[in-house]
């Protein structure tokens, strides 16, 4: 697993729960999946639903990992 955010790995989903991985928050719509604990407690809040979601200060400010992994895999598809 990859922090959306930073990009730091993780090998396990054990060692995750025991870190305080969250799995998965939203930015507006969107949503993101895995954020590490440094990430969530810097840039993620309990929002009104119960759902983890980016601070308000922070929204429309943050490059996710997990968004240049999509392009990645558009440009593959392309390429073939």
């Amino acid at each position: 697993m990859k922090c959306a955010r930073c990009g730091i790995e993780i090998n396990s989903i054990d060692e995750a729960i025991e870190q305080g991985w969250i799995p998965y928050f939203y930015e507006g719509e969107t949503e993101h999946e895995f954020a590490c604990p440094g990430c969530s407690e810097s840039f993620l809040q309990l929002g009104e639903d119960g759902e983890m979601e980016v601070k308000e200060e922070y929204r429309g400010k943050i490059v996710y990992q997990d968004e240049e992994r999509k392009e990645d895999l558009v440009m593959e598809v392309m390429l073939r």
